[in-house]
């Protein structure tokens, strides 16, 4: 499915995750995600990552520019973190489109579960694999 796009303009995607506490193959597994979602139609934004820029860059960028450009957040909750936990508050706060995930193994916070029994605009879901979400990206946008 080739998503909707407004004008010219492809929807802008964040996908936030852990990239500090995450293994080497749930990073490189979320690449492939984003890779799959550009194929789709989707404009999606890069991470800073763990060793370029300063402290202050990495907030900027995933702040100042990924959260609050994006047409829409998908937080990938499968390891702790307190930068997604920060990106996730700002996204709900912007109104942002937002779906919340995690593999079906992985541990979450009973907060991020209760966000999303709470605030309409969060729905978290559970997956098998990352590729069982890109319907659910789609519908996001739709």
């Amino acid at each position: 499915m080739i998503a909707k796009t407004t004008g010219t303009t492809k929807p802008k995607l964040y996908v936030g995750c852990c990239l500090t506490g995450a293994s080497e193959a749930f990073t490189t597994g979320v690449e492939d995600f984003k890779v799959a979602l550009r194929d789709r139609g989707y404009e999606v934004f890069d991470f800073v990552g763990l060793v370029n820029g300063t402290a202050a860059d990495v907030y900027n960028w995933d702040i100042g520019h990924c959260v609050a450009d994006c047409d829409a957040f998908i937080a990938l909750c499968d390891f702790p973190s307190i930068g997604l936990g920060f990106e996730l508050c700002e996204a709900l706060r912007l109104k942002k489109r937002l779906l919340a995930a995690a593999h079906t193994d992985a541990k979450v916070t009973r907060l991020v579960l209760g966000a999303a029994d709470v605030e309409p605009g969060l729905r978290f879901v559970r997956y098998k694999q990352l590729s069982d979400l890109l319907p659910l990206v789609d519908e996001l946008i739709a």
